[in-house]
């Protein structure tokens, strides 16, 4: 049986064309937002009454960060419940009605056309409950239930309210029934997508992908990893709390410093694992990994500033948390492990067959490395950049972040297709189904079995 690092069996994973097709949506909206970045990055002095800037926020959450999530967690929920996938047919379902909504919402948004915004928005209703269903149903089966699997079921519950809530907004744009309750609704969507769900799964994703890259599965700080879940979830719903009630400034305030006190455990999590790490050396990930954790925090302290504050929706501020949590963690956490995460897929199908018969690629070498710290560099400058935007008030500035933001994106994608180029069918590969011996990328670094 073939085993990933740390031991996970990948027997329950469903075919690859199902997180495939995700990734490769997620890697065109990643170009699309490369190509963008230049003109959009000096809207972010203004608020998210632009629908330009609007539509590129979407852009990120659906078109990068939320379909690369559906992708993964198809791929590793089975894996490490092991558990087979509730269904796989019902996944392909969720794809191609997640494409459609996003083929109607983004130019809706852009042009105000409500009855493209209100049919994208009900596509992807759908094709998020298809897969709410989906990880749901493979959740309930599972035997046993660890903090990463709770991570998981606490995100979907995120995730629900969030899409619940954008489904709304989008409904209200056309006749403004909402009236009064838009921005406290547009509250709740903002915090349950991008406190309630992205960084509640990416935590307990990172928490088992970084223990696998690392040899450290056994060094995770438990109690540590179940107080950030409950302080990062509870965080979130006291602040949905807060904007549904119109509450005080206090329970707002309280909700954000309960979620930028579950970011510090996270990021002291991280910090942990790396330094008791027992595969030593340099890893390509693990910067990455580190600046998304910085992002994240930086993301909250400010969402604490703004509570404190009492800041207005039309502050630039929250363009800076938004965007921080969009392209600061997850965008930057998205590229660290998809360096691990695709060349262990793709070495699996590739060369796993041949493993013990000839020499195959180490991990490392199905991609640049300097072009990886290259694209870590220039994205990393780019965020920080860009935000500098609102405060000096300079689109220059936002130009030149922009285009820093894409050259690092450019390098990421170059590496991707470095790495999608070595999946290419092989007849060899194919005819040789088989191996000889049980083999996998534990012993994946040399391509010998440890």
């Amino acid at each position: 049986m073939m085993r990933p690092p740390g031991g996970i069996s990948s027997a329950h994973a469903p075919d690859l064309d199902l997180p495939a097709r995700f990734m490769a949506l997620g890697m065109v909206g990643l170009l699309a937002v490369a190509v963008l970045a230049p003109f959009a990055v000096p809207l972010f002095a203004g608020s998210f009454s632009d629908l330009r800037l609007l539509a590129f926020v979407h852009l990120n959450t659906l078109g990068v960060v939320a379909a690369v999530i559906l992708g993964a967690t198809y791929q590793l929920v089975p894996v490490v419940l092991q558990t087979p996938l509730a269904s796989v047919r019902v996944g392909r379902a969720s794809f191609w009605t997640f494409l459609a909504g996003l083929a109607f919402l983004l130019p809706g948004l852009l042009t105000l056309q409500h009855w493209a915004m209100g049919t994208g928005a009900t596509l992807l209703v759908v094709a998020f409950g298809l897969y709410i269903w989906v990880v749901g149903t493979t959740l309930r089966r599972a035997e046993r239930w660890d903090v990463v699997a709770w991570h998981l079921a606490v995100g979907l519950a995120g995730l629900a309210g969030g899409i619940v809530a954008g489904l709304l907004l989008a409904g209200s744009k056309g006749n403004g029934f909402l009236g009064a309750m838009t921005y406290p609704l547009l509250g709740v969507h903002v915090t349950f997508l991008l406190a309630g769900w992205v960084p509640v799964l990416l935590a307990g994703v990172a928490y088992r992908l970084v223990g696998m890259f690392t040899l450290a599965e056994d060094a995770l700080w438990r109690p540590a990893a179940w107080g950030g879940l409950a302080l990062l979830a509870g965080g979130a719903w006291m602040l949905v709390a807060a904007f549904l009630l119109r509450t005080d400034a206090a329970l707002r305030l309280a909700g954000a410093l309960a979620i930028a006190a579950g970011q510090v455990l996270f990021a002291a999590q991280l910090v942990h694992l790396y330094r008791v790490r027992r595969r030593r050396g340099f890893d390509v990930h693990i910067p990455f990994a580190l600046v998304a954790a910085a992002g994240g925090l930086v993301a909250a302290v400010l969402l604490v500033a703004g509570m404190a504050l009492g800041l207005r929706p039309s502050s630039a501020l929250w363009v800076a948390v938004v965007w921080l949590a969009l392209g600061g963690l997850a965008e930057t956490a998205i590229q660290g492990f998809f360096y691990k995460i695709a060349t262990f897929l793709v070495w699996l199908h590739r060369y796993a067959p041949l493993a013990g018969r000839q020499r195959v690629p180490r991990l490392e070498e199905m991609y640049h490395r300097r072009l990886a710290v290259a694209g870590w560099l220039l994205w990393t400058a780019g965020m920080v950049l860009s935000l500098a935007v609102a405060p000096l008030g300079s689109a220059a500035l936002g130009h030149v972040a922009g285009v820093v933001l894409a050259a690092g994106v450019g390098c990421f994608l170059a590496n991707v297709g470095r790495i999608a180029g070595h999946g290419l069918p092989n007849v060899t590969v194919w005819m040789s189904r088989t191996p000889t011996r049980p083999v996998g990328p534990g012993a994946t670094e040399d391509g010998v079995v440890s």
